[in-house]
């Protein structure tokens, strides 16, 4: 009786939290959308992509961040290593940023965009690794509420972001829109670390090999598969189709941004309750197949109109390419969740197929120069790592093996 009431208090806590941060998600992507329609609405194309470029320039620059965030969900708040962690944190961001200083005039000459704009844009990853690391404590200590509040809050100021830099700024949109964000990730941040100084701290946690590795690997990967194709795109297609493809991946990523969610909330049950690992696996495998057919089967239906409505007339070209890009977005989704799990399992295996089928997927875009080519090339890429993964879930230990 009493496992048994266990396991249900297991199940309605994992779907509380999913419900949670489900929730969030949604309107957070909302106001993603949202942003999208006024920038493109508003700025046209080429603004559009440029806007795209700097965001995905930061990306690259914030390549480590789902590793400080899976870090944090690995261990938790803990007394001892919290100053450490904050400051390696930190001192990550503002290396990084350094970085990014001495090679600003190089990058703003290939993106078409001002040096001191990029300077702007880039200061922001300083504190994005802290931000990250302080969300990761709160989804470590299963406080969905907080962190789908976070994150709403994040998206809507944001959309903020855009109105002023469309209407007040509209002479100078990028700068307003640069100096918003650092502005309103001050805010976030101060918040976070606030936060979570209110949860509990946790026993040390073990950091072992496979751990290390894996968390390093998964979070890499994830941070890749957010952005290349989109620089590649700006990189090597006109500056108009270059903002097209920009709301291609704006569309396309809807997906793997609500699985992320999935996969997050499924990591800490894991971690909580190992035992019953496969059931939290399959009732996020499932959530995600459910999702993928929706997703799926409204942008065949509707790829003009959702188009028009999401991204304006100017971005009508792109329709004939979305359903391609999306099914390559529903394989990363289905990808991301076993990674994820690979996570909290330390799997190798997982990890080094994901890399090998993210590999093939960027030296595959480096000589691509057309739209149709880049997304052919990510659908087959994204197909591949898919199998490649799958197999591994079939023939090896990751169902079975136990926790590290």
């Amino acid at each position: 009786m009493d496992r048994h009431s266990g396991q249900g208090s297991g199940t309605r806590r994992f779907w509380s939290d999913n419900v949670a941060l489900g929730m969030a998600t949604v309107a957070a992507g909302l106001f993603n959308a949202a942003y999208s329609v006024l920038l493109a609405h508003g700025l046209g194309p080429i603004t559009y992509g440029q806007i795209g470029a700097l965001n995905n320039l930061v990306s690259l620059f914030l390549l480590p961040l789902p590793i400080v965030g899976l870090a944090a969900i690995r261990l938790g708040r803990q007394r001892r290593r919290q100053g450490w962690l904050l400051s390696a944190s930190l001192g990550l961001g503002t290396l990084i940023f350094l970085i990014a200083l001495i090679f600003s005039g190089s990058l703003a000459r290939q993106f078409g965009l001002s040096s001191i704009i990029v300077v702007l844009y880039s200061s922001t990853v300083i504190l994005n690794f802290g931000y990250a690391l302080f969300v990761g404590y709160l989804q470590r200590a299963r406080r969905y509420v907080l962190v789908g509040i976070l994150l709403v809050l994040a998206s809507g100021t944001a959309v903020g972001g855009v109105v002023l830099a469309i209407t007040v700024g509209r002479a100078h949109p990028l700068t307003w829109l640069g100096v918003w964000q650092i502005v309103s990730l001050v805010g976030l941040f101060l918040t976070t670390r606030r936060l979570s100084h209110n949860i509990p701290v946790l026993p040390p946690g073990r950091l072992s090999g496979p751990v290390i590795a894996t968390t390093l690997g998964v979070g890499t990967l994830q941070a890749l598969w957010g952005f290349s194709d989109v620089l590649f795109a700006k990189a090597s297609l006109p500056v108009v189709q270059a903002g097209w493809y920009t709301g291609l991946s704006t569309i396309g990523q809807a997906l793997p941004f609500i699985v992320g969610s999935l996969s997050t909330v499924m990591l800490t049950a894991v971690l909580d309750d190992p035992r019953r690992r496969r059931g939290y696996l399959t009732r996020t495998l499932i959530a995600t197949a459910i999702l993928s057919v929706l997703f799926l089967g409204v942008l065949f239906l509707f790829p003009v109109p959702l188009v028009r409505l999401s991204l304006g007339s100017a971005f009508i070209p792109l329709s004939p390419y979305i359903q391609r890009y999306s099914d390559a977005m529903a394989c990363m989704a289905l990808v991301l969740v076993m990674t994820t799990y690979g996570v909290a399992l330390g799997s190798y295996r997982t990890m080094t197929v994901a890399a090998l089928g993210t590999g093939i997927w960027l030296v595959s875009l480096s000589g691509a120069h057309t739209m149709a080519a880049l997304v052919n090339r990510t659908l087959v890429s994204m197909l591949g790592t898919l199998v490649l993964v799958g197999v591994v879930f079939v023939v090896g230990k990751e169902l079975r093996g136990p926790l590290p």
